[in-house]
């Protein structure tokens, strides 16, 4: 949904939007309880105390326009907690709020992304929750594009094809938003299953954050084709590859 506080910019300004002046944040989420139980039984297990904590000390380089989540508990805790806002209070907006340590000036426009969900969907902690489920633990966020069940119907089961093939709808859904001249800073939150197929580069670690720019036509023919870090396997990351804004440095975290 367009943001109501962001003026539609003309054709002109659209068409000469250059792709790398929108900076993407990714977001690992916090400690959950799968982290530090080995074979966690349940499905969409929540933040520890300590997932909590590493979420309220996460700080961003920028205030976001636009922030995407996962629809896995962990994520969507993680975000509210990284932009100041209680579960139980939580708007189709998140606006401000005096402890977050990333507060933003106006309200931010919030999507939740079924693509952005943990891989390795073998494990039982893994699996999500239905789109009642969801909306009865997070009343104020949308899940209109999350499946009535967590099933195969709406959400096949893991392979590398499928999961490859979910990353690059992901940036190509990105890429547009970009290209719309609407947005300067989008965050994603996710997990680190997941961003191993949606960008080369290093594991993250429990609530770590790195910022990507879309490669230049040129850098994707360089950059698009590398290794999955977590299967250690080729992998193609797409004519949308994105790559990481060295010039911008490490955010504090």
């Amino acid at each position: 949904m367009p943001p109501s506080h962001k003026q539609i910019p003309t054709d002109a300004h659209v068409r000469h939007k250059s792709l790398d002046s929108t900076v993407i944040h990714i977001l690992r989420h916090g400690q959950s309880l799968h982290n530090i139980e080995r074979g966690y039984p349940h499905r969409d297990p929540p933040l520890t105390e300590l997932g909590e904590a590493q979420a309220r000390a996460v700080q961003l380089p920028a205030a976001p326009d636009l922030i995407i989540i996962s629809p896995m508990t962990r994520a969507i805790q993680t975000a509210l907690l990284v932009f100041g806002t209680a579960a139980e209070e939580t708007p189709p907006d998140i606006p401000r709020h005096a402890q977050s340590q990333n507060p933003v000036s106006v309200p931010v426009p919030v999507q939740v992304w079924p693509d952005l969900r943990e891989t390795h969907d073998h494990a039982t902690c893994n699996k999500g929750l239905g789109r009642a489920a969801l909306a009865a633990r997070f009343p104020g966020l949308d899940f209109s594009l999350c499946g009535p069940e967590w099933d195969e119907a709406y959400y096949p089961a893991h392979s590398a094809a499928r999961a490859e093939a979910r990353a690059e709808r992901v940036r190509s859904r990105l890429c547009a938003l970009a290209r719309s001249g609407l947005y300067e800073n989008i965050v994603l939150v996710t997990h680190r299953g997941f961003v191993a197929f949606l960008v080369p580069g290093a594991r993250f670690g429990l609530c770590e954050s790195r910022r990507y720019r879309f490669a230049t036509e040129s850098e994707a023919e360089r950059e698009r084709f590398g290794v999955n870090v977590d299967s250690d396997e080729a992998q193609d990351f797409g004519p949308t590859v994105l790559v990481p804004c060295e010039d911008l440095g490490q955010p504090a975290l």
